[in-house]
């Protein structure tokens, strides 16, 4: 069970990250004569208030082998006392504190698993067997009589030792069934002993009763060096008394956490080979019953204040420091024990102050933190000369309750609304505010004021390639924007002129199909806007190649069936360029009238893999597709508009 109980108990660590410098994860204390404390309301509440006033979380219960476990009244007192410990103390771990293994297996395993409610149960088992104390376990002594003669054992320390770290397997072995931790006090043993004991538990409660915080990491270090001779991680938690002979008068004047900030001080300064084997996990205090009453002459009640350094209502990113009246100790609900702490995330936060023996609790202080808004816009429309930008922020919280546009990082005067119509290039920002108080600036954009919505440009750059018998590749260097671009040409000598109208979409190139094998054309372009016409770029001429006698096809992968309207071809081939295809594929192809249109690539199934919808327009067409997203392989692509439906084969290599 041990290497469970260290990832579980690695899981609760967490929460308590800063622990070594704050308040430690587990903070246990022994309550002693616990039957005469059970079904009392009056000294329960006393116990539980004693326990969440002064940071506990964990109960260790004497006096259990006095509680009736065949009674139904008295088994239901004990799970409505750990119910109300649990639920309305913040108190994480009960533990039982039994003499031998039969206790557990015998009253605290059943009652266990006679209750339905997991806050009702035992989760630690606590074995307590004082097998070092001569006169304890001698021929006459209480534990040679009660326990190792009974059982075969020498009544002496080496028969007890035997006797316990059997009890204490067996514990262990029982808590793991029972989802419990396994523990167990001790004082004194060897270096062999503590091997055994380290191998057998999940955690060691070891004795460190002094009677002041001085001595008591070089009270216990000898002891700790033998429980990490394995060099296996040890869960330690050591014990402080608060009994008259011990630290009983010293706790009148000190903090109960100071006793263990000393001893965890002293062991982080240590620098023996054994220390990383030992994990401090807080610590524990015997007892209940022993723990001192207020100084005399001192308030037996008193209430501390939290001040501030400013507001305590900021917007995210602030923060506000907190600050404890005097005290000697601290304890906030965040785990800090300094006397301030500092804020930035909202929450209720109270501090407990312990001064001259009195611990109180302060009112608890509110910490609001309001959301930033977040600042955007868009460019909602433009037109010659101006460009207006619509803001798209959120509020985060509360509402939007200003504006302020900048310009190149300079804020515009009068420019407060929701939008603004720019009218010169440049960077544009907004800053809004929300009824918080709280801002954000966006991220600047770049603005272009518009100055013509078409331009007509005659065409440069012009060239041809990919000439084949019957069709070429023809194009031209990029243009800014028009609403078409006109392709003339004719065989060389010719006056009777083909032309090619293509609505401009960036494009800068065409397919012209159909062409006569073994011929010199020539050939021009121009853009339009409108009726408007630029004029022709300089004449350029192709000549296309001689048709091959014979042509040897490479064997292709027979498709079985596609959809039967595939099968209606147009009379002009529909031209792929490149093919294979990586990211993009060209498509060229002729089209009757103008007609919305789609692109689908289908496997070789005729399943759809991608469709695109495309603007078909009259006479030849030029389309560029992106193929990045399709898988490698061989594809059907198809261009379907109005009656026109051309299928080719194409290979896609990504």
């Amino acid at each position: 069970m041990k290497s469970l109980y260290s990832l579980a108990f690695f899981i609760c660590l967490i929460s308590f990250s800063s622990a070594q410098a704050q308040s430690p994860a587990l903070r246990g204390i022994y309550v002693n004569q616990f039957s005469q404390i059970l079904g009392n309301t009056t000294k329960e509440d006393s116990l539980l208030h004693y326990a969440q006033d002064s940071s506990f979380n964990y109960l260790a219960l004497y006096d259990l082998h006095t509680i009736n476990f065949n009674n139904a009244t008295s088994v239901g007192k004990l799970a409505a006392f750990i119910l109300k410990a649990r639920t309305n103390y913040n108190i994480q771990y009960i533990g039982a504190v039994c003499e031998s293994y039969s206790s557990f297996q015998s009253k605290i395993a059943p009652y266990n698993n006679s209750r339905s409610n997991a806050n009702e149960k035992f989760d630690v088992f606590n074995l307590e067997f004082e097998f070092w104390i001569s006169s304890s376990v001698n021929s006459t002594g209480y534990y040679c009589l009660q326990y190792l003669a009974p059982n075969g054992c020498s009544c002496d320390t080496a028969g007890a030792f035997q006797y316990y770290v059997d009890q204490l397997h067996k514990i262990d072995s029982l808590a793991a069934t029972q989802n419990a931790l396994s523990e167990t006090y001790v004082g004194w043993f060897n270096q062999g002993q503590g091997q055994q004991i380290a191998q057998n538990v999940d955690r060691v409660l070891l004795h460190a009763y002094r009677t002041d915080a001085s001595s008591v990491f070089g009270y216990s270090k000898t002891r700790l060096s033998y429980l990490a001779t394995l060099s296996q991680q040890v869960d330690v938690v050591p014990i402080f008394s608060s009994e008259p002979d011990f630290m009983g008068s010293w706790l009148n004047s000190h903090s109960m956490n100071e006793a263990y900030s000393t001893y965890q001080a002293d062991f982080n300064a240590d620098n023996s080979s054994w220390k990383p084997y030992i994990r401090l996990l807080g610590y524990q205090w015997f007892a209940y019953g022993f723990m001192p009453k207020p100084v005399a002459g001192v308030p037996s009640l008193f209430t501390p204040t939290i001040s501030t350094s400013g507001s305590t209502s900021f917007c995210a990113g602030g923060n506000v420091t907190l600050t404890a009246s005097s005290g000697s100790s601290y304890l906030w609900s965040t785990g800090a024990t300094t006397s301030s702490i500092t804020v930035s995330t909202a929450g209720s936060y109270t501090c407990q102050v312990t001064l001259n023996g009195v611990t109180g609790t302060s009112a608890t202080k509110t910490v609001n933190v309001n959301s930033l808004p977040s600042a955007s816009f868009t460019v909602a429309s433009s037109a010659i000369g101006s460009v207006v930008l619509s803001s798209t922020s959120s509020a985060g919280s509360g509402s939007l309750s200003s504006y302020q546009w900048y310009y190149n990082g300079n804020a515009i005067g009068a420019a407060n609304s929701s939008s603004y119509t720019a009218s010169s290039d440049g960077d544009y920002t907004l800053r809004v505010t929300n009824s918080n108080g709280c801002e954000h600036l966006s991220a600047p954009l770049a603005i272009s004021i518009p100055t013509s919505t078409c331009m007509l440009t005659t065409p440069t750059g012009c060239n041809s390639a990919n000439i084949s018998s019957t069709s070429v590749m023809v194009g031209w260097a990029n243009l800014p924007h028009c609403d078409s671009i006109i392709v003339r040409y004719n065989k060389d000598n010719s006056s009777t002129y083909t032309y090619i109208r293509l609505a401009y979409t960036g494009n800068n190139m065409v397919t012209i199909n159909n062409v006569t094998p073994g011929v010199r054309y020539s050939w021009r372009v121009k853009t339009s806007c409108g009726n408007q016409y630029s004029g022709y770029s300089s004449k350029k001429y192709f000549t296309t190649r001689q048709t091959l006698a014979s042509v040897a096809h490479a064997p292709e992968a027979r498709i079985e069936s596609i959809d039967q309207d595939v099968q209606n071809l147009s009379a002009k081939e529909m031209i792929t360029y490149p093919n294979p295809a990586n990211d993009q594929i060209r498509l060229s192809f002729f089209a009757e009238i103008d007609n919305p249109g789609e692109v689908s690539f289908m496997d070789l199934t005729g399943r759809s893999m991608l469709t695109l919808p495309i603007n078909v327009i009259e006479g030849d067409n030029s389309v560029v597709l992106n193929t990045s997203s399709l898988p490698t392989g061989f594809f059907l692509l198809r261009v379907r508009s109005g009656n026109m439906n051309q299928v080719k084969r194409v290979l896609i290599q990504n």
